[in-house]
């Protein structure tokens, strides 16, 4: 039986209690991030809102296999949204531009209610040539034929999920319309969670159901925004945990005879926390690419260097030498090798000690150490994603994830924990000049 199959199947039942605080925990992290947006400086929170919306556009067609250029994907929101004081180098184009309309559409106006033309236009932005890679499909409209997850090769099929039958789509998706516009009396986090899994069961277009259910997703938690900009992405931690993701979807979508989706509700509700907690991460690191090129900003560059030493800024997980130069920069490597060594003489970088060949290097973010003196008590603990650098600030502590890459360096002696704080905490220097 799947899950459609059920009398009254969109009438859920799960556990309230537990779900409830599951639910007020990734709230209360969501209330944090937004102290921390509050306190950004008008330039530094549009920079935050375009670098977090370009990472879940990027992810959600990621999760379909659908590859985009990041330039591009800035480029045109960047457009969209009118910013005038982050630099691109991709090109805006007709296509992406409506991709970013849809999601804007769905996250600053969140509290219009979602009918089908709606979601029509969505989906037209999706496939503007009405095709979907080489074939044909029914564009700005339900589907008309019927539809089947599957895996595996031909005579190996496997049947992940079947979708209800063409002509019951309207009504089906007139009935969660009607629910999803209406006040619900549940949280927004499970109304997300809840909305997406109804859509995604419905599946009612030929092809874009993943992306258009996650943006209706995102619908839903923008709501707890206000419609005031989208700070986190629920589409990159999902495409992180894709296997789980798609595991626990078809557990819910095959076997749920009771009604109760407690253990989906679970899992969107702690894999929101660790998107929550991945936007901190990223508004620490715009904070820091900000920090360093407002330190950096009387040094003259050519456009190809600030091109790649914003591949690194933007936490590009790489080994900042000559050939990753070259590679990311289109350039031979004798041409990688001058970039550098410019930038060593104007002290942008600074070479790793005890290599000849294939030296290594680190991004300097700021031109004193000043700072470093509030810092006490700074080492590494492990936590529940990997690595963190911890310490003890004015008193205060604080905390950020470290790269695995960058914890190798520590382990291998390469990087020092002041080194880890130049680069994961010296936005702090930058709030408390703020504040003052």
């Amino acid at each position: 039986m799947w899950i459609y199959e059920r009398y009254d199947w969109m009438n859920f039942k799960w556990d309230k209690d537990k779900i409830s605080a599951l639910a007020e925990k990734v709230s209360a992290r969501i209330g944090f991030l937004h102290g921390r947006i509050a306190s950004l400086a008008e330039n530094e929170r549009a920079g935050a809102s375009v670098e977090i919306l370009t990472q879940d556009i990027i992810s959600s067609f990621s999760i379909e296999g659908i590859s985009l250029n990041t330039d591009d994907v800035r480029s045109s929101i960047v457009r969209r949204l009118g910013v005038t004081n982050i630099p691109t180098t991709g090109t805006s184009t007709h296509y992406m531009e409506g991709v970013v309309d849809m999601m804007l559409d769905a996250t600053r106006n969140c509290n219009v209610p979602v009918d089908r033309e709606r979601l029509f236009g969505w989906h037209c932005a999706l496939f503007p040539n009405g095709r979907s890679g080489a074939y044909p499909i029914t564009v700005g409209s339900y589907r008309k034929g019927d539809v089947q997850v599957i895996s595996g090769s031909m005579g190996h099929e496997r049947v992940h999920y079947m979708a209800p039958p063409a002509s019951d789509v309207n009504d089906l998706m007139e009935e969660f319309m009607y629910w999803f516009n209406q006040e619900t009396g549940i949280s927004h986090i499970i109304r997300s969670a809840i909305a997406h899994l109804i859509f995604v069961s419905i599946h009612p277009f030929d092809d874009g159901n993943g992306r258009i259910g996650r943006a209706i997703a995102d619908m839903a938690l923008a709501a707890i925004e206000g419609g005031n900009g989208h700070f986190f992405s629920m589409s990159r931690e999902i495409e992180k945990e894709k296997k789980e993701y798609y595991a626990i979807l078809e557990k819910t979508q095959r076997f749920c005879y009771d009604g109760d989706i407690s253990s989906w509700l679970e899992w969107y509700v702690a894999c929101l926390g660790r998107a929550v907690d991945s936007s901190l991460e990223t508004l620490s690191s715009i904070l820091n690419k900000s920090v360093f090129w407002r330190e950096h900003s009387d040094v003259p560059l050519s456009d190809r260097q600030r091109k790649v030493l914003n591949i690194f800024l933007d936490g590009k997980e790489a080994k900042l030498t000559a050939q990753n130069w070259s590679r990311f920069g289109a350039v031979s490597l004798d041409s990688a090798l001058r970039d550098i060594a410019d930038l060593e003489k104007k002290g942008i970088v600074s070479a790793y000690p005890g290599k000849i060949r294939k030296v290594e290097y680190a991004i300097n973010y700021v031109k004193t150490d000043t700072f470093l003196l509030h810092f006490k008590n700074i080492h590494i603990e492990p936590g529940e994603r990997g690595h963190y650098l911890s310490a003890l600030y004015d008193g205060n502590k604080v905390q950020e994830r470290i790269s695995e890459l960058d914890y190798e360096q520590y382990e291998l002696g390469r990087m020092s924990p002041s080194d880890l704080v130049y680069k994961y905490m010296v936005y702090l220097s930058a709030m408390d000049s703020q504040s003052e």
